[in-house]
């Protein structure tokens, strides 16, 4: 009997100390392209739908994602943007692992600190409302037994800083310490970040366009997908249909490849 309850104890302390299956979780956050403004389930080809194996954070839950219906924001709801292209793309190469993505997006909303909501990690506003998301879904992620892996996190933002001459002026050195906030308190040190050049739309476009090349040049762990050249709405500003698919699908293999 002593032999046989030190072998119940083994086998308890062994499932104990198992690993957890590990959650690949993708964070999208920006503005206005990270959302999709315009985009509505009308606009998706019939071979992006919803799959059960990804889920967004619906701010209580993992839903089963469906662009188109629970990928935008409160005031544009049925909006998607590069998360659609990003989910197909991943789970093409990963067929066996299920993809959690968490969305933050707002549009019109600069990095620089402002009288409006903005990026900036010391204004305590929009940064600090998707640090708030990240933290619950990964919470529920652990409660389900999983061990949640920020596999890479999507940047698209840039265009409101690109109408002011300061914003854009520093856009460098606050792509940089944003980039640094987001591995030190929502991620990891060396998180993949993947950061969309913004279209070149605007008086300033390429001083932003420039400062997001040089951040990416300087950081082994960040890469940039370039929207100039994408298929773009009549406003010469929001990214078309099948520019956000070709985003998202981009952003998928350059987060692949820093993954490696």
């Amino acid at each position: 009997m002593r032999n046989a309850g030190v072998a119940v104890a083994g086998v308890l302390l062994c499932a104990a100390c198992s690993p957890r299956p590990t959650a690949d979780l993708v964070i999208v956050a920006g503005q206005s392209n990270a959302l999709g403004y315009g985009l509505s389930g009308q606009d998706l080809p019939a071979d992006i739908g919803p799959d059960a194996q990804v889920r967004i954070w619906d701010g209580a839950r993992f839903a089963v994602m469906a662009p188109g219906r629970n990928t935008g924001s409160p005031n544009f709801p049925a909006s998607w943007g590069p998360e659609a292209g990003f989910a197909h793309a991943w789970r093409a190469a990963h067929p066996d692992r299920p993809l959690y993505i968490v969305k933050y997006a707002r549009g019109s909303t600069p990095l620089a600190p402002s009288p409006g909501r903005d990026w900036a990690p010391e204004s305590g506003e929009l940064f600090q409302e998707t640090e708030e998301a990240v933290a619950a879904a990964r919470a529920a992620l652990e409660a389900q037994g999983l061990h949640p892996r920020i596999a890479a996190v999507l940047w698209m933002q840039g265009e409101a800083d690109a109408t002011d001459p300061a914003r854009a002026g520093a856009y460098r050195s606050n792509l940089t310490a944003l980039l640094a906030a987001i591995r030190e308190r929502w991620a990891k040190a060396d998180t993949p970040v993947v950061v969309g050049r913004i279209p070149d739309f605007g008086a300033r476009a390429g001083e932003v366009r420039a400062a997001q090349a040089a951040v990416d040049a300087a950081d082994p762990r960040t890469a940039t997908v370039d929207a100039k050249g994408l298929p773009m709405q009549p406003d010469g500003l929001h990214i078309a249909a099948a520019g956000q698919l070709r985003l998202g699908e981009a952003m998928a293999q350059a987060a692949g490849s820093l993954s490696r």
